[in-house]
């Protein structure tokens, strides 16, 4: 049966969450950064897999495949500081991260174009692939799982769990 609590009990129970506040954020902000990072590598980049050097075309707004596993090794979480009032990160260390998140246009300078042998491809015999500009759409992975996270409730039971300790 659930107890009752009185106006003034209800008030220094807040006070009591009040004052765990800033450790309580730091915390459940650093556990959240863990595990979007953890998800991102172990469940979102694993979705489709290749060979490393295979061609692999992924679909435009597709998370990328894993060949090589140095993208999904590249995540990483950012701890909260108490200071900082709860805020952490999720980032990737590899070079490449931002551009498959984001995609970018590589363009030629000079009027030089950019060329490249690819040899898998039957559509063009000489291998031979000459462009003035290569547009790589984004093949967003970060965002995404967040976004499923929010979705399927996991984020905030991740959240509920980290707070578990300052509840008083």
């Amino acid at each position: 049966m659930a107890r009752t609590m009185t106006l003034l009990e209800l008030a220094a129970l807040f006070r009591e969450i009040a004052s765990h506040r800033y450790e309580a954020d730091a915390a459940i902000a650093t556990a959240m950064a863990r595990y979007i990072a953890k998800r991102t590598r172990e469940d979102t980049l694993q979705r489709t897999k290749h060979s490393p050097g295979a061609y692999y075309r992924a679909r435009p707004g597709a998370p990328p495949a894993y060949a090589s596993g140095t993208l999904a090794r590249g995540m990483e979480a950012v701890p909260a500081h108490t200071r900082l009032r709860g805020t952490a990160w999720v980032r990737n260390q590899t070079a490449y991260a931002r551009i498959l998140e984001f995609g970018c246009v590589v363009v030629a300078h000079n009027g030089i174009y950019l060329g490249w042998r690819d040899t898998g491809r039957a559509d063009n015999p000489s291998g031979i692939w000459r462009h003035r500009e290569v547009k790589v759409p984004p093949h967003p992975y970060l965002g995404p799982t967040v976004d499923e996270a929010i979705a399927d409730g996991t984020l905030l039971d991740v959240a509920v769990e980290a707070f578990i300790p300052f509840d008083p």
